[in-house]
């Protein structure tokens, strides 16, 4: 169940929406991407079965692709993001010409 990638966009989707989530939920998942506990070790600790824990999971990952689905945060945080490099480039460009405007009039 665990690839990198999707633990990465599914790690930024909790951090958005999980106080969307329930407390039952939130355990789960921590334990589970953050605590590295295996579905056996969380089924043990909760006393339930091992697919009670996958099923819960799968549940929580729909959930948080429906939030994003329908909210859209994670794609609006990557779209700033992209914006903010491409103002950090232009300030780069405006002090590179600022300097060379500096060395021009020396």
């Amino acid at each position: 169940m665990k690839d990198l990638k999707k633990t990465n966009e599914l790690i930024i989707l909790y951090d958005l929406y999980s106080s969307l989530l329930t407390p039952k939920q939130i355990e789960y998942f921590e334990l589970y991407f953050f605590d590295d506990y295996s579905l056996s070790e969380i089924a043990g600790q909760r006393n339930v079965s091992r697919n009670a824990v996958y099923d819960s999971l799968l549940k929580i990952t729909n959930a948080l692709h429906k939030f994003e689905q329908n909210l859209q945060l994670g794609y609006k945080q990557q779209q700033r993001e992209v914006v903010y490099q491409q103002f950090d480039k232009i300030k780069e460009c405006d002090l590179l010409i600022k300097k060379l405007k500096e060395i021009d009039n020396d």
